[in-house]
């Protein structure tokens, strides 16, 4: 996403709270993207004694992440409170979710761990070397290399690196490979596949799709085909 002079990028589950009265946004995204958007009027989070945070929070959910089981339980008591939302979505329901989803929004906000500020200089090395890493599927860089665009030592390249784009610099390599694999299996069969995105071995690249998503390749065709 990019939004004002700055570029953003986003993992799986990643929550992001923003304000949009004087921001304009453009996207970039694969097939797969989806996304739930929450839009709260400034005037209810007064209200909700919410402070307005400025420019764009970004925070990545783990599965156990403490706000997602708080969101769960929320949904859990709507539902109690009327099983029947679960054939009909009333519109008092849907504010219900509404809310539920908003607390899950905001239950980053008061986070202590502040991402500290880059400067423009090292935010754009960082940018070359993110579309370096994700130029080819078949072979990465070297995290040598990658430091090396940015003039910086490995360890602080990688430190930077997650605090900029919420990951380790291979972990987004795999991300985005095995995201790339679900395309390519659209066409070619498992073994093609793997070969393509630089797998001597088949049974290697099942393994880390199944790790990536939850079920194998050949399971995901059968899904989609």
């Amino acid at each position: 996403m990019k939004a004002g002079d700055r570029i953003h990028h986003f993992q799986t589950r990643d929550l992001i709270l923003a304000r949009t009265s004087r921001e304009t946004f453009t996207f970039e995204n694969s097939a797969e993207f989806s996304a739930l958007e929450i839009h709260v009027p400034p005037l209810l989070l007064g209200e909700m004694k919410i402070e307005s945070l400025p420019g764009i929070q970004i925070r990545p959910l783990k599965p156990q992440d403490p706000a997602i089981k708080t969101a769960r339980q929320l949904l859990g008591y709507l539902r109690m409170a009327n099983p029947s939302c679960l054939q009909v979505a009333r519109p008092e329901m849907l504010i219900g979710y509404g809310l539920a989803m908003t607390t899950l929004g905001y239950a980053f906000a008061s986070c202590e761990a502040k991402r500290l500020q880059l400067n423009g200089k090292k935010t754009a090395c960082l940018e070359i070397a993110r579309q370096a890493l994700l130029k080819h599927f078949d072979r990465a860089p070297t995290i040598l290399q990658l430091a090396a665009m940015c003039d910086l030592s490995p360890t602080r390249f990688k430190e930077l690196f997650r605090q900029q784009f919420g990951c380790a610099p291979y972990t987004l390599y795999q991300a985005h490979r095995m995201e790339h694999a679900r395309s390519l299996l659209r066409q070619k069969n498992v073994t093609e596949t793997a070969m393509e995105l630089g797998y001597s071995n088949a049974s290697h690249f099942s393994a880390a799709f199944q790790r990536q998503f939850g079920y194998t390749p050949s399971k995901w065709q059968r899904l989609i085909l």
